[in-house]
């Protein structure tokens, strides 16, 4: 690839040779450092490629193996500048291209952030923007170790930044401290506490793990109502009762709750639909410059729009300033529609569904729907109760003023 390229930039021919000695003639090419390629030979003579400087220096092998030699083509720039001197526009609008692709290389167009987890992308680009460090900017006004310096000042969790100029993308390394990032805290001791209720319901199951019991299976509890007192009876040998200590009360209580639920929806609706006509209008926008070319406008009443753009880059670093996309407008009409009982039905189950996928995910046990479905004339109406078995209980601190009951002191006989 790189030897066609270096042919094509210094020029080259293809040339038919006739001679009564061919092979001489390679064999004093091969002689002299004449580079031949792509040789074929088609109805007793040979075809092949050579450079221009080469094909200046066939004159005197010519004249030793009696050869004539006819061109075919002519390929590569030294032959474009020959057939195109005389236009000069071409060549100015050539000389403007490279100056512009040149200038345009002197700035960043792309500012790319890894690494980060805590800290988003869009904080550490506000903060260079807040420093003038934004895309456009020239290159020679960069400090690399500067812009690592300030991020790592800015962000103490950054251990490490790394900032280098590849093409013009401004790539920014970084490493954060993850010890220093949110980790679950080690748990303190438990402080007494009794189990609350924060629900109210009939109690379907209940297991005691520290604590007194102040309710059973079968009780209906009221929110806030004690299920489990934080407290450890501690009796001697003799089966008495010699002091109570306060614990932290621990024990799962399940109970069984009820959702009320109501939904209606009128059964008329509309619908998109779309007629298959589009208007097209490509876009070019070039720093903060936007043209279109297209019909200005639409003769749309309802449209939907729809956009393709692409940056466009020299290589994998070199980005310009310059996107360019196509916008699609989509004509749709609205059409009034009514939906048939069973279609309303089925679009209310739906509704109940997703209901009973957000209660699930709080933990709760489904345990009967009682939601009925009803249609009328022009709507459609959902309402029941949903029972379901869901933990209940939360731990509150007991307060100082209760003390750990004492036990009374045996009386002597």
């Amino acid at each position: 690839m790189i030897n066609q390229i270096v042919r094509f930039l210094k020029g080259y021919v293809r040339i038919r040779i006739s001679s009564q000695e061919p092979e001489r003639f390679l064999n004093l090419c091969a002689k002299n450092n004449l580079l031949l390629f792509q040789i074929e030979e088609k109805n007793g003579t040979c075809e092949m490629d050579i450079s221009l400087s080469g094909f200046f220096k066939l004159q005197p092998i010519c004249r030793k193996t009696h050869t004539r030699i006819h061109i075919l083509r002519k390929r590569g720039i030294p032959f474009f500048f020959l057939r195109n001197r005389k236009r000069k526009a071409l060549f100015m609008g050539l000389a403007l291209c490279f100056v512009l692709v040149y200038l345009l290389s002197t700035r960043i167009w792309n500012i790319h952030v890894d690494g980060n987890y805590s800290y988003s992308t869009q904080s550490i680009l506000a903060y260079l923007e807040g420093q003038d460090i934004r895309h456009g900017i020239a290159k020679r006004k960069l400090s690399c170790a500067d812009i690592s310096a300030g991020i790592r000042e800015n962000f103490p969790d950054m251990i490490w930044v790394a900032a280098r100029i590849r093409g013009t993308r401004l790539l920014i390394a970084v490493q954060e401290n993850m010890d220093s990032m949110p980790q679950e805290e080690e748990t303190p001791d438990p402080k007494p506490s009794d189990l609350v209720a924060t629900k109210s319901g009939e109690i379907m199951q209940m297991v005691t793990r520290q604590g007194i019991p102040q309710a059973q299976v079968g009780d209906t509890c009221e929110k806030g109502q004690i299920l489990i007192r934080g407290v450890v009876d501690i009796i001697n040998d003799d089966g008495q009762l010699v002091r109570q200590e306060l614990v932290p009360a621990d024990g799962d209580v399940y109970i069984k709750t009820a959702y009320s639920y109501y939904k209606e929806f009128p059964l008329a609706y509309e619908k998109r639909v779309y007629t298959g006509k589009t208007r097209k209008n490509l876009v070019l926008q070039i720093h903060s410059l936007e043209f279109q070319a297209g019909l200005p406008g639409h003769p749309f009443d309802h449209f939907d729009q729809v956009g393709k753009f692409h940056t466009l880059k020299l290589t994998e670093n070199f980005y310009l300033p310059i996107i360019y996309g196509r916008n699609t407008v989509h004509e749709y009409q609205i059409v009034k529609k009514k939906y048939s009982k069973e279609q309303a039905e089925a679009l209310a189950r739906d509704f109940i569904l997703r209901f009973l996928d957000e209660i699930m995910e709080k933990g709760v046990e489904i345990l009967e729907n009682g939601v009925k479905i009803e249609v009328t004339e022009d709507r459609c109406i959902s309402r029941g109760t949903i029972y379901g078995l869901e933990k209940n209980g939360d731990c509150v601190p007991l307060t100082s003023q209760q003390k750990t009951p004492k036990a009374e002191e045996p009386e002597e006989q």
